[in-house]
């Protein structure tokens, strides 16, 4: 129901009380929302598992710029020792504390953090001569134990952000850290088919992998894949290899529409593949009407854009208004 169902629903309300149809109490019972303000006792269940996560995010991250700051007084073996010892405290107090609490989330997240320090700070003081999308995908490795036993969604965020950096480092060795990546098709296949295997992992086994299943992790994934193969199926209109992401992308709307709409319904699934689209069709129009004049295909374009977004808006509106119902 959206703010004007529910303005109208209020003032008929309203106007069988004025009317004399609901009495006073039921008038009042009524127009009381549909749910309850949170207690007191939720909000300190919020607040607890808020404030422990943070704390702990912040002990790692205390850590990291404990050594950035200190790095040319201490000695290598301090250095090694105190990073042991963050590690070795967030991994005892995760095994002491309460299983599944949120205490024991936040020190298993905490772990997760200080293992890449640690990784770092091993490669910086022996000089492995490993590039950065080495430690990247050695900290993703490493850390999958402790995602696996906190199940949280930090944790799997944390895993999803460091692998999809490994894989933009990977391709820009000799670009720079985005340069590659945007103008290669090998290196935005390899983001495509990374967050596809990561959909499919979540989408799979998601109800063991996390503790409380949600939609986060999905839709992240998601809209790195679409994004990839948006920018990739856009050039690919100019260019042919980058054709295979052009296809990819019109693969991935024909299988994710129909999965996302009635199996698995996801509007914002939905939303990111439809606007693709729309993106998608928008340079092919360009490419098309690339030998007329600039200013009248920026006209043309311009009215495509408007009129097909104006149509998926209203699209994904009523299919938001129908799920709500």
């Amino acid at each position: 129901m959206d703010h004007m169902d529910e303005l109208r629903r209020r003032d008929q309300l309203l106007s069988w009380g004025e009317q004399g149809l609901l009495t006073p109490t039921q008038l009042k019972r009524a127009l009381a929302p549909a749910t309850s303000a949170a207690s007191a006792a939720q909000w300190r269940w919020a607040l607890d598992r808020l404030l422990g996560f943070y704390g702990c995010l912040l002990l790692a991250l205390g850590v990291i710029f404990f050594f950035a700051f200190n790095w040319d007084e201490l000695h290598r073996g301090h250095k090694l020792a105190a990073a042991a010892l963050a590690l070795s405290g967030f991994a005892v107090a995760a095994f002491i504390l309460q299983s599944g609490s949120a205490f024991q989330h936040a020190c298993l997240f905490g772990a997760a953090l200080t293992t890449g320090a640690l990784l770092a700070l091993i490669g910086q003081i022996y000089q492995t001569g490993a590039d950065i999308w080495q430690l990247f995908a050695g900290w993703s490795a490493l850390m999958l134990p402790w995602v696996l036993l906190s199940r949280s969604a930090a944790g799997w965020m944390l895993l999803w952000l460091v692998v999809n950096l490994a894989v933009v480092r990977y391709f820009a060795v000799h670009a720079g850290w985005l340069g590659s990546i945007l103008t290669s098709a090998s290196g935005l296949l390899a983001a495509v088919l990374t967050n596809l295997l990561l959909l499919l992992v979540f989408e799979m086994a998601g109800g063991w992998l996390l503790l409380r299943p949600g939609r986060l992790l999905h839709r992240l994934c998601g809209l790195a894949l679409v994004a990839a193969l948006t920018v990739g199926g856009c050039i690919g209109w100019w260019q042919h290899e980058y054709r295979e992401l052009l296809v990819g992308l019109l693969l991935a709307a024909l299988i994710g529409l129909p999965v996302y709409l009635r199996r698995r319904p996801d509007l914002f699934m939905v939303a990111i593949l439809a606007y693709s689209l729309v993106v998608l069709t928008a340079a092919g129009l360009i490419r098309l009407l690339d030998p007329l004049d600039g200013f009248g295909v920026l006209q043309l374009v311009g009215i495509q854009v408007l009129a097909s977004s104006a149509a998926v808006s209203v699209w994904l509106h009523r299919l938001y208004r129908e799920a709500n119902a």
